[in-house]
């Protein structure tokens, strides 16, 4: 009997890969690089919203660390506005301006 019918030979002997099996892979690896997403501690949450207000109600510049799935992204400015009934802030930079929601928030500081 030939050693490609026995056992898993006939897998290992082909060595041909699909274009749709390599977009598995990498896919795959790609979850694998996905975090989650910190728990923020209640003082911590006091510091960063007082660094919002105290950006919104004097004028000083912030950065604020924002949460995404595959590293933290910063961004600075002054916060221009604040809305409560959709629980996101202005972030005013050089460029323009961004809405951040404070679910995505992990940390603040004033500049």
């Amino acid at each position: 009997m030939s050693k490609k019918l026995t056992g898993n030979g006939l897998w290992e002997s082909s060595r041909m890969m699909l274009p749709e099996h390599k977009e598995r892979i990498n896919e795959s690896q790609e979850n694998h690089k996905k975090r989650s997403k910190p728990i923020i501690h209640e003082d911590e949450w006091e510091i960063i919203l007082r660094s919002i207000s105290d950006s919104y109600l004097e004028g000083f510049g912030i950065e604020v660390n924002l949460f995404t799935l595959y590293g933290d992204r910063m961004i600075s400015g002054t916060v221009s506005q604040i809305s409560s009934h959709s629980k996101k802030f202005r972030i005013n930079f050089s460029e323009g301006y961004e809405w951040v929601d404070f679910t995505e928030v992990t940390g603040a500081r004033l500049i």
